[in-house]
């Protein structure tokens, strides 16, 4: 029996546990070509805590390289690269030891692809194939997820200087890494039509080469059939974000529905609740928990079952790049989810049926509140929500287009 092909992934966080948006998703790639393929694996740790992560992932799979990247000294270690025009995201994910292991793999395996998961480590399959003919044929397929450039102006516009300045230079660096890696890849995927779209309209060569890879939810894992202990303590309506709570649109989502939302709901119900769920949570986040029915839990054990034994799960994101795995999950649940427009983006959730849409501060107080008062209209919510997710969701549907992705002849010359 022949062996089956190598396939090469690099992605700039270890994709294991998938509890946060870029594990999920690079976790389930993993998982799905490990099924058609030697998985050699490139990744990075910038936790230490994760380490304890790293064989599981290497039962997974059938090569694994980590590199780390010790936060605040990998800064340190970027300036020079910055100073000389590097992004800096792109900067702190520089590895001599990763890129020495790749070029082992290349040489002993002849891959037939290689597939990365965020623009910022993209170079690294970029720069692979320069030996031989039969090397270069390899299909080289870039996940970008977002569209970062778009993601650091919209961070410059909501700053003030140095931080403004700082964050209008990484936007147009990333911008230009942007075009460059696109012409060199055969593929490069965004997480919706919108994502794809942005990027395309910032390219000035290469448009074809930008296709669309959604995420997808684990309907099994998030299955309102399933009975889930309860992770909390309380009797009153819940309501529950989730996310990684180092994240800014995360931190800013939260203390904005803490500050101008929750107090008025509190009002109406004294014994509302609200269960900031996440990892890593910022100063501004744990200093949240000071507010009156507020819980800031640092990282779970499920984020299904906290979604299971609330009432409502909202989504205030007011910069949000992609499609947003917490309101996914939600939905999956059964659960009605409240969100801003621009956390619906790239989900194909109508408002008043799948989804409550809100912007502003009395019409989020108005639609939540609702939720509670009418639990048939909630029902409903939650049940079309579950319907769309099984429907348009799943992981294997979105990774079939990956497969068909991957059949993609090598590009040639740039347009």
């Amino acid at each position: 029996m022949s062996q089956k092909p190598a396939i090469v992934f690099v992605c700039h966080r270890i994709p294991f546990p998938p509890i946060k948006g870029e594990r999920i998703q690079s976790f389930n790639i993993v998982r799905h070509l490990a099924r058609r393929y030697r998985v050699f694996v490139g990744t990075f740790v910038d936790d230490p805590d994760d380490r304890v992560y790293i064989d599981d992932l290497r039962k997974m799979v059938t090569g694994l390289h980590v590199s780390e990247v010790r936060k605040p000294w990998a800064f340190l270690t970027a300036l020079p690269r910055w100073l000389l025009g590097e992004p800096l995201t792109f900067a702190m994910f520089r590895s001599r030891s990763l890129r020495r292991w790749l070029a082992s793999v290349e040489e002993r395996e002849s891959p037939v692809a290689f597939v990365t998961h965020s623009s910022n480590v993209s170079a690294y399959a970029a720069e692979t194939g320069r030996g031989s003919r039969e090397r270069r044929r390899a299909r080289r397929f870039f996940h970008f997820s977002d569209v970062d450039s778009a993601k650091f102006s919209a961070y410059a516009e909501q700053a003030r200087p140095p931080l403004k300045w700082i964050f209008e230079i990484e936007a147009a660096r990333v911008a230009r890494e942007e075009q460059r890696l696109t012409e060199l890849a055969d593929c490069v995927a965004l997480v919706s039509d919108e994502e794809a779209d942005l990027l395309r309209s910032r390219l000035t060569r290469c448009h074809d080469r930008v296709v669309t890879l959604p995420n997808g939810v684990d309907t099994g894992l998030f299955d309102p059939d399933v009975s889930y202990d309860p992770p909390f303590v309380g009797h009153g309506a819940t309501f529950v974000f989730t996310g990684a709570m180092d994240y800014p649109p995360n931190v800013q989502a939260v203390v904005w529905f803490a500050n101008e939302v929750f107090p008025t709901i509190r009002q109406r119900r004294t014994d509302a609740q609200f269960l900031i769920v996440g990892s890593k949570p910022a100063p501004a986040v744990n200093a949240l928990s000071a507010l009156p029915g507020v819980t800031v839990t640092g990282r779970v054990p499920s984020v299904a079952a906290y979604l299971a034994h609330s009432q409502v799960s909202v989504a205030p994101l007011q910069i949000a790049r992609g499609i947003q795995n917490k309101v996914l999950e939600a939905l999956a649940m059964s659960l009605p989810v409240v969100v801003s427009s621009g956390a619906l983006t790239g989900i194909s959730a109508r408002p008043g049926v799948e989804v409550v849409l809100a912007e502003g501060v009395d019409q989020w107080v108005d639609e939540c509140l609702r939720l509670l008062d009418d639990p048939d209209h909630a029902r409903r919510i939650g049940a079309a929500g579950r319907r769309l997710i099984r429907d348009r969701y799943d992981w294997e549907s979105q990774f079939r287009k990956l497969d068909d992705y991957l059949a993609i002849p090598p590009a040639m010359n740039a347009e």
